[in-house]
């Protein structure tokens, strides 16, 4: 007699419910680790000797500007924004009220993109050299 745990079918069906068990868990990683951030400007990771007067970023599909939000921090602290808009190529545009020095600085960003109900997030970085 074949005891349970040798059986094939057994062995099959355990292999079916291991392999569907780890698709799902792969396609919901996958949900909710997608950005739907494309660029920006400044680019992710970008070393400038001009500081940026201006951040735009980038997206799939036109991002709700009401619903969306943008944040700059640097060595200072939290800069102060103003004006964000969209200018009809799928971004985000805002103005830099203050000037920037020297140092590390991060974006953080949410948004919602068009008719999805999804609120996105994400942050990135760039860094401010002093001139030459």
């Amino acid at each position: 007699m074949v005891s349970p745990s040798e059986n094939p079918m057994t062995k099959l069906i355990s292999l079916f419910t291991l392999l569907v068990t780890t698709a799902t868990l792969a396609a919901c990683g996958s949900a909710i680790s997608h950005s739907p951030m494309l660029d920006s400007e400044p680019e992710v990771g970008a070393v400038l000797t001009r500081a940026p007067r201006t951040l735009r970023l980038y997206f799939e599909d036109l991002p709700d500007v009401d619903r969306s939000a943008l944040r700059l921090v640097g060595p200072n602290g939290e800069h102060q924004l103003r004006g964000m808009h969209t200018m009809a190529a799928d971004d985000l545009m805002i103005e830099i009220l203050d000037p920037l020095t020297p140092g590390d600085y991060t974006v953080e960003w949410t948004t919602v993109i068009a008719d999805d109900l999804t609120v996105y997030s994400g942050k990135f970085d760039f860094t401010v050299q002093e001139r030459p």
